[in-house]
């Protein structure tokens, strides 16, 4: 290739690579809004690690007003546990 044709080339590049950077911007754009509500429940995780008391002071008062659905709750999502760890032991065991 003789240098004009590489300068043509370089400056098709260029130019493409400008559109490319264009067309992403404008498609992360339309993501906004998703990137929002990610910043909002990351920042509340955030807190929440900071004052768990309040996350202990809701989970008690749960479990004051509704006991029996804490407890089937409870069991359910034990009994979830016990299968996932079993699947795991099984899906672990050479073949």
């Amino acid at each position: 290739m003789t240098a004009d044709e590489l300068q043509a080339r370089r400056t098709r590049l260029l130019q493409r690579s400008a559109v490319l950077r264009q067309q992403a911007a404008c498609e992360l754009q339309k993501m906004e809004p998703v990137f929002v509500v990610g910043d909002r429940l990351l920042q509340g995780w955030i807190w929440l690690r900071r004052n768990p008391v309040y996350l202990a002071g809701a989970l008690a008062v749960v479990v004051v007003l509704m006991p029996r659905a804490v407890l089937r709750t409870t069991a359910r999502v034990w009994s979830l546990w016990q299968s996932w760890q079993k699947a795991r032991r099984w899906l672990a065991q050479p073949r």
